[in-house]
């Protein structure tokens, strides 16, 4: 099974990126992917990534398509593969409305820009783009896109490379796999597709704990509609309409909630969440790291590679 590992979600130090790189370089970690949230930019780090290792796959998870150009973007991480002797896997998304809205960005119909922005960045890389010619020769590099929905997913096996849902249940993780191939079918792409599954660890001996940090951190991800919309669509009507209704995310997202989503407890009870996952259909898991109690970046992703070996 490849197992990829995301840098912390909410940013951390160069330092950092530098050390959790070598210990994914020194581990079965099949790739490393950096999270976008401002002040932190997703290929910056990725660019970081790929200079402190030479064989782990570096990448993004994810760079939000709204807030770069798509001949930038292509022109950046064309410098990634390049450095990096072809390891770059370049995930995108479309962030949330509450976050683009505060920037002053009008999202438009996320479908069709999302659909725009992959065929943009692959004709300026690919050279077929009539609007410039980046004149610079690189190996073609994958391109994975967010998704949560099955309007979604069938768009990613039209467009793009691969799929990267986050907080889907292993039943909704199947149903996207299916609108996956539907969309295969009209697409022209021949790339074998990878299917992932971002899972959210707390890892810790003291389970009770790990679970009640975890419905405290996932708590801010219930408060967005996307991510309210996956919680339904794995089987959460319930716990929604709680939070519809006024009631404190924290509280509303029950033990059995954040056992099931995510990597949550001792080393062994993680593996086997991680296996279930990866008979649900998950080709790469990808594991987005969160302390428990006073751990370092570097500590949350030594327990990390735990579970992965």
């Amino acid at each position: 099974m490849r197992v990829s590992v995301t840098t912390p979600v909410w940013g951390c130090s160069t330092d950092n990126l530098i050390g959790i790189a070598k210990l994914a370089e020194d581990s079965s970690i099949y790739g490393i992917l950096s999270p976008e949230v401002p002040p932190y930019s997703a290929l910056a780090n990725a660019s970081i990534l790929s200079n402190h290792t030479k064989e782990t796959l570096v990448g993004t998870w994810i760079a939000n398509i709204y807030l770069r150009h798509p001949v930038l973007c292509a022109a950046e991480s064309m410098t990634i593969q390049e450095y990096s002797s072809d390891r770059l896997m370049l995930g995108l998304g479309v962030s949330h409305k509450p976050v683009n809205s505060r920037l002053g960005i009008e999202m438009g119909d996320p479908i069709e820009s999302m659909r725009n922005y992959v065929n943009s960045v692959r004709s300026y890389v690919d050279g077929s783009s009539d609007q410039i010619s980046l004149k610079r020769k690189t190996n073609p590099f994958p391109i994975y896109i967010a998704g949560l929905t099955e309007k979604t997913a069938q768009l990613a096996g039209e467009i793009a490379d691969g799929l990267m849902p986050y907080l889907a249940g292993p039943e909704h993780l199947k149903k996207l796999k299916e609108s996956v191939l539907k969309g295969r079918e009209s697409s022209s792409l021949s790339s074998d597709f990878v299917m992932t599954t971002g899972l959210p660890s707390f890892i810790s001996e003291d389970l009770d704990l790990a679970t009640e940090v975890a419905r405290k951190s996932l708590s801010g991800y219930a408060r967005l509609p996307f991510y309210q919309r996956v919680l339904k669509l794995s089987g959460y009507e319930d716990v929604v309409k709680s939070i519809e209704d006024g009631e404190n995310p924290a509280e509303a997202l029950t033990p059995e909630l954040v056992n099931e989503l995510a990597l949550v407890g001792p080393v062994s009870k993680c593996k086997e969440t991680l296996l279930k996952y990866s008979e649900a259909g998950a080709d790469m898991p990808i594991i987005t790291p969160n302390p428990v109690g006073k751990q370092s970046p570097l500590e949350v992703m030594e327990q990390i590679i735990q579970v992965i070996d």
